[in-house]
Parts: C-alpha cells; sequence; structure tokens
C-alpha cells in the first residue's frame, strides 16, 4: 500500500490512556501476562518495522504514520460493573467488541457490535479452512497466511478454491458452518490494492459466534495450532494473553485512519476457552494508535470474562 492511504490529520476522539505491563499484571485473570510491552510507542514491537499497511491488501507499505500522544492512565479494574449481557468499557475511542457467554454473544462500543467493519486479515481464517478442505497440501500456504499473515500467501489460497464467485462460496459456507448465519463474503476487489475477500464486512459479534464454532469445524485443527502462533501481529491485544489462539487484521479505512481487529478463543477461568472479538479504530489515525487501543481493551477484559463461560474442550 502507498503512504497515499495514511491520513495525515487526527481522527476525533482520544484513548483514554496508556496500559502498562504493571497494570496489567495486577488485574489479568485469565492467565498471568508474560513478555508484555505494552506501552513502548517507539520500541520493536512489530509495530515500526511491520509492513502494517500490507495486512488484507495486494500491496506493501511500511510504518510511517505519526504516533499517537499519550493521554490519562486508564481506569483500571474499579470502574462500576456493567449491566448484563453489556460488554461496554471504558474506552474513549470508537471500538466494538463481542464475547460469548454460554453461547450467548455479550456485546458493547460505541458502534455498537451489530455494526460491520472490514475484516482486513481476520478472514483469512475461514478462508484457510476452505483451503485446507479443498486441497490438504496448502498447509504450508495457510500457515504462512496466518502466522505471518502474508497476503501473498492468502492470494494463493484463494485462487486455488476457483474463480471469485467459487472461492467467496467456499468460505462463505466455513463462515455459515461456524454458525455465522449473516456475513457475506466479498468475492471482488472493491478497493484497489486490497484483497476482495479482505473487504468483508464482519461485525465483532458474528465474528465472536464463529470462533465459538471454530474447534467443532472439520479441518480446523491446523487452523487453531497456526492461531496459536502468530508472529506478525501477535504482539498486542489478545496476544498479550497466554494461551489465547487469535488472529489480527489491520488497515487504513477510507479517510485513511487504521482499523484494527482481533479474534479468537482465550482461556477462561473456569477451564473453558472464551470467544471473544475486538475492533477499533485508531484514535490518531496510526496503526499503532490502534494497537494501543486494543492493549486497553484486554487491559480491561479481566473483571468481564472472570464469571464467563466460554466453550468447554470436546463439547462439539
Amino acid at each position: 500500500m502507498s503512504t497515499s492511504h495514511r491520513s495525515s490529520g487526527s481522527v476525533a476522539g482520544t484513548v483514554t490512556g496508556r496500559v502498562t505491563c504493571s497494570a496489567l499484571a495486577a488485574t489479568v485473570t485469565v492467565g498471568a501476562l508474560s513478555g508484555c510491552v505494552i506501552g513502548d510507542a517507539t520500541g520493536n514491537r512489530e509495530t515500526v518495522t511491520v509492513q502494517a499497511g500490507q495486512d488484507g491488501a495486494g500491496t506493501a507499505g511500511t510504518a510511517g504514520a505519526p504516533s499517537p500522544t499519550p493521554g490519562a492512565p486508564a481506569p483500571g479494574s474499579d470502574r462500576s460493573p456493567a449491566a448484563p449481557g453489556d460488554a461496554g468499557l471504558d474506552i474513549a475511542a470508537s471500538y466494538s467488541v463481542a464475547w460469548l457467554d454460554g453461547g450467548r454473544p455479550v456485546t458493547g462500543g460505541e458502534t455498537g457490535a451489530a455494526s460491520a467493519r472490514t475484516a482486513w486479515s481476520t478472514s483469512k481464517v475461514p478462508l484457510a479452512i476452505a483451503a485446507l478442505r479443498h486441497d490438504p497440501a496448502t498447509g504450508p500456504t495457510v500457515e504462512s497466511a496466518l502466522t505471518e499473515s502474508d497476503n501473498a500467501a492468502a492470494e494463493q489460497l484463494w485462487a486455488s478454491l476457483g474463480d471469485p464467485t467459487a472461492a467467496g462460496a467456499a468460505v462463505q459456507a466455513v463462515l455459515r458452518e461456524g454458525g455465522d448465519a449473516t456475513t457475506t463474503v466479498q468475492n471482488q476487489v472493491v478497493r484497489p490494492g486490497f484483497s476482495a475477500f479482505g473487504q468483508t464486512m464482519w461485525t465483532t459479534a458474528d465474528q465472536a459466534t464463529f470462533a465459538g464454532k471454530l474447534s467443532c469445524l472439520p479441518g480446523a485443527g491446523p487452523v487453531l495450532d497456526a492461531m496459536g502462533r502468530i508472529s506478525n501481529g501477535g504482539g498486542y491485544g489478545l496476544g498479550l494473553i497466554p494461551g489465547a489462539r487469535f488472529k489480527g487484521g489491520w488497515g487504513p479505512d477510507e479517510s485513511g485512519a487504521y482499523q484494527v481487529r482481533q479474534f479468537g478463543l482465550v482461556p477462561g477461568r473456569d477451564g473453558t476457552q472464551v470467544p471473544v472479538s475486538i475492533a477499533a479504530t485508531s484514535p490518531d489515525g496510526s496503526y499503532e494508535g490502534g494497537q494501543r487501543v486494543l492493549d486497553e481493551i484486554v487491559g480491561q477484559l479481566p473483571d468481564r470474562l472472570a464469571g464467563v463461560t466460554g466453550v468447554a474442550p470436546g463439547s462439539c
């Protein structure tokens, strides 16, 4: 992606604050954090050297957007408890969040979890399952598409499924098997330089529902395994939770402001795996700013997920 896709201005709203490693360590109960790198806006967090604009696109870019300005300290876990069924968090940015509690979606966010956002590379998860079913020999390509978020590899998987209409139908069939009854897979390029499937509009509620069925889908075993070994895009958000299996996606909206999202399964207190989906638009337009919003969301998840019943292993 060329730098012309980036926004030189700022987006309304600011993150309430940076989440420190010590703050997360004090609040996370779903699992102890290790290798914590939150709050380092200038160090090597796969945000300075990663081709940030490349995710979900067919063209490469560099991470050169302006760095966000830290705000006030995050409110932490002493916030007022949310109402039952409300996943609203203290996040001063455009965000959406959803998880499953006993199979029921719990949603929140200013834009509402029912508002669809661009899937970006999170769409590579159902694509990988469809490709493996079609040809098990695509395993190494699936590995690159998921762990490294390699767009060229993902395009190979897409092409292996036939023409765009056939490929879209195959990926959409996987979503339907996963309980997502509404998402339509984009099978035509609608933004030059970006993949068709990456521009699929996917709500966090539907994404969490799909995550809840992942372990039950035929052919999803290698995909879930790869989701536990993310290298590109794995050092923030859900990647800060040991044992999480997830996939992220990121890219600029039409204004140039970065959208960053992740979904997957995180260990619950009761031994279940909690399906979670989070998404945000960067307050300052940069990829790094979007990362910090996801860090902040994850910093507030522990008290919300403490009593949640996720998906029990082998419950298919």
